[in-house]
């Protein structure tokens, strides 16, 4: 794959997206996001592939739009910001919007935030399932310091995560955020040591792929944030229908085989 500001990797199952720009800390730009969003259909198609870690290389996640972006918006040069997606049919029309159409991927996604995450360095793992963070990470919004507001959505996913007050404050002030604050919060879902940091998730995300159903994670991934836009009574009854299919499944009846041979696991996502 000849690309230069995103690395691509697939080992025991996992693919490893890696934003690739260490001496800007990852800043973004228009090459990485066409890279890294083909990374990652790449990924979402590759039948090797159970889960997907994104990380930053060097000491960096990724410090956010890179200052040559948005120089030229302040000389009144436009940018394409809005990003319409192209997804499958029956993908519901909200998941059709830049980064909001990882949530369509039926894979799981774990952030590896190795180190500073601001901006919209910040925004982009909150559209991944699962953000873990190293002791060296650190997060910031940015957004009110630079005369920006709240992009690509942050007003609707982040109070889902570490509720309205936390958003509020984050957001107005703008604030540096530790691991341990993050942690607290609820926005990362544990922190590791920085020694063999990546290597530490990857392990995570491989035990994951090797151990758990793939159908039943891009069911319920699914319907995890397909909730968000449903009544109590449409997820119970959705959840049903989901039910009775997957007594249908392959897994189903390997997970019921598996735990009574008491051996490993041999899903094929069917």
């Amino acid at each position: 794959m000849a690309w230069d500001e995103v690395l691509y990797d697939v080992s025991d199952q996992v693919a490893t997206i890696t934003l690739n720009r260490p001496e800007k800390l990852n800043a973004w730009t228009v090459k990485m996001d066409q890279e890294s969003s083909e990374a990652f259909r790449d990924a979402a198609r590759d039948e090797r592939v159970r889960a997907i870690v994104l990380t930053g290389a060097g000491r960096g996640f990724c410090a956010g739009a890179d200052m040559s972006l948005l120089s030229a918006l302040t000389q009144g040069r436009r940018a394409d910001i809005m990003g319409h997606v192209e997804l499958d049919a029956g993908v519901r029309e909200d998941f059709h919007r830049k980064l909001a159409w990882l949530f369509s991927i039926p894979k799981p996604i774990i952030a590896a935030v190795n180190g500073p995450a601001v901006g919209f360095g910040f925004v982009l793992p909150l559209y991944c399932d699962i953000r873990i963070a190293s002791e060296k990470a650190l997060f910031s919004t940015i957004f009110s310091k630079r005369g920006l507001v709240a992009e690509y959505g942050l007003a609707w996913i982040l109070p889902k995560i570490i509720g309205m007050p936390a958003t509020i404050d984050w957001s107005f002030t703008a604030r540096n955020v530790d691991a341990a604050e993050a942690l607290l919060a609820g926005l990362v879902s544990r922190v590791l040591p920085e020694e063999n940091f990546l290597g530490a998730v990857q392990a995570w995300a491989a035990e994951l792929a090797a151990t758990t159903s793939p159908r039943s994670l891009a069911v319920m991934k699914r319907q995890i944030y397909e909730a968000n836009f449903q009544n109590l009574g449409d997820a119970i009854d959705l959840s049903f229908r989901e039910m009775l299919a997957s007594f249908q499944s392959d897994d189903f009846k390997e997970g019921v085989t598996h735990f009574r041979e008491k051996r490993a696991p041999r899903f094929t996502g069917k």
